[in-house]
């Protein structure tokens, strides 16, 4: 499964610039408006004015005067309290777009594995049952795979656990790599890993899991770790309708047909091992 990347950082930044931009078009629009008002509202003030024939003092001359003014008055304490709205509008958008991606980031910390980058226990079961009632619905087939490392304790014990968790999120990667992007690659716990397949039947299950097996056995550059273990993957696949009637049965199976595949787990030195439903 290759997960989607995330949408680039540039298109918030980008966003944000096209609508602060059309903010400040629509500022400089209001200022040019606001420009002609007064100076229509001072033309007409100083027209009236040399109409009436009075002199600049004259109580005539300061009632209109003071109509200009009020008039001036109001247009800026309307202009104000656009602005202030728009800033408002504006900041209520900031703070709701804030709080949607803080909402994003609580929802992939809560249903992916920080370690690996996959989903996690808590997502693959509630998946696995809407996944099975949809099978089950439309009849289609479906997939449960168990994957557990072999010898994964060894590097543990020799090269500290901080390695064996490099290696864990490195294995976590080639698993995504290697499935659907449809399919649902998570860490079950520890060293296992488990896979939901929507309607894949049991001969192409069992294909996907020896593909995965065949490249981890193979694999001989781990992202830079030294590590001299000769790593290798049990797989245990089950599949609905032929091995379960119930969500809950599929992952049994598939955990049972796991620790079956576990008791053939080729030494060190290798040595081959059924391929079918337990691996």
């Amino acid at each position: 499964m290759k997960e989607q990347s995330p949408p680039s950082a540039d298109r918030p930044a980008l966003a944000e610039a096209t609508v602060e931009t059309g903010q400040s078009r629509a500022t400089s629009a209001w200022v040019r408006w606001i420009s002609r008002v007064t100076g229509i509202v001072v033309f007409l003030a100083l027209l009236v004015w040399s109409q009436s024939g009075d002199s600049l003092f004259s109580p005539s001359a300061y009632r209109i005067a003071g109509i200009a003014l009020i008039l001036l008055v109001a247009v800026y304490t309307a202009l104000v309290v656009t602005q202030a709205g728009r800033a408002n509008v504006s900041l209520e958008r900031s703070y709701s777009e804030h709080l949607e991606r803080l909402s994003e980031s609580l929802r992939h910390l809560a249903y992916h594995d920080s370690l690996t980058g996959l989903h996690n226990h808590r997502y693959f079961h509630d998946h696995l049952r809407s996944e099975f009632e949809r099978a089950r619905r439309y009849g289609h087939q479906l997939s449960v795979v168990m994957l557990d490392v072999n010898r994964f304790k060894e590097v543990n014990d020799h090269y500290g656990h901080l390695t064996g968790d490099e290696l864990l999120s490195f294995l976590g990667r080639l698993i995504a790599e290697n499935v659907r992007s449809s399919d649902i690659a998570a860490r079950y716990g520890g060293d296992e890993f488990a896979l939901i397949l929507p309607e894949t039947d049991g001969a192409a299950a069992r294909n996907t899991a020896a593909k995965i097996r065949d490249v981890v056995s193979k694999r001989r550059d781990w992202g830079g770790l030294l590590v001299n273990v000769a790593l290798d993957v049990s797989a245990g696949v089950a599949t609905f309708p032929e091995d379960a009637m119930t969500a809950e049965e599929l992952l049994h199976e598939a955990d049972r047909a796991l620790y079956a595949s576990k008791e053939h787990a080729p030494t060190p030195k290798g040595r081959a091992r059924p391929l079918g439903k337990v691996m």
